[in-house]
């Protein structure tokens, strides 16, 4: 019943390592000022390139910002993070 539903399907394919650091910075302001290295392990340990990855990343990031009165994203708020993704 969906495919009746869906006029075109679409595919899409995970950002490569140079992509997330171009764009990531541009999806929420808690990364515009994020050191690249963080950027770049919080995509290799959770996000992967998937955009549905790092909106739940971003949303648990900024739980744990708030938490600990941070301003931007480490690798301590990121394992934190981390943790809550199941």
């Amino acid at each position: 019943m969906l495919s009746s539903r869906i006029f075109i399907w679409q595919r899409f394919t995970r950002l490569t390592a140079d992509e997330v650091l171009e764009v990531i910075p541009l999806y929420h302001p808690i990364w515009a000022d994020a050191d690249p290295d963080d950027i770049a392990y919080a995509d290799r340990h959770a996000a992967h390139g998937n955009f549905r990855n790092w909106a739940r990343l971003t949303a648990h990031t900024l739980t744990a910002l708030e938490r600990t009165s941070r301003a931007n994203p480490d690798q301590e708020t990121l394992r934190w993070a981390f943790s809550r993704l199941g």
